[in-house]
């Protein structure tokens, strides 16, 4: 399995302004959800909040997620729905891997890892489809090769 490229240069479609407001406020709405204790599984799959560090302009940048935990860390998917574009979440982590999760109410500083090895990649990914059954249809609509990453914690500091 290759990895295709996932920039969003490679896209056939991009999202119209109301679409991109749409999943803003969706996102935002989950996460104010979350902090308060509520929607923290989707389907069989935890929630988790991923804060990243915005590429274009190095502000923290919030969505909620599913984290598929993996060993001491989770697997995250940038499937975007199944488009042929990755998510700005995922170009983030490309940038810059340093991040912040939050599962139920502990704070976790993390790096993330992508997917690169193609045997890796399979295992994973059966594993995604069999607690998330909706990701194979998302890995159906798509040319690209939808990325996975694993987030695990960072090395301590000092």
């Amino acid at each position: 399995m290759s990895q295709e490229p996932t920039s969003r240069s490679s896209r056939a479609k991009p999202p119209g302004p109301l679409s991109r407001w749409l999943i803003r406020r969706f996102g935002a709405l989950h996460a104010f959800v979350y902090r308060l204790g509520m929607a923290r599984r989707m389907g069989r799959a935890p929630v988790i909040l991923l804060t990243t560090t915005g590429r274009k302009t190095g502000r923290p940048r919030t969505v909620p997620l599913n984290g598929l935990p993996e060993g001491d860390g989770f697997v995250v998917i940038g499937s975007n729905g199944g488009s042929d574009f990755a998510p700005g979440w995922w170009l983030n982590l490309v940038a810059s891997p340093d991040a912040s999760i939050q599962v139920d109410d502990r704070v976790i500083r993390v790096r993330m890892e992508p997917v690169t090895d193609p045997a890796e990649h399979r295992r994973l990914w059966d594993k995604v489809v069999a607690s998330m059954r909706g990701y194979a249809g998302y890995q159906e609509k798509t040319k690209r090769v939808i990325p996975l990453g694993l987030l695990r914690p960072a090395p301590k500091q000092g």
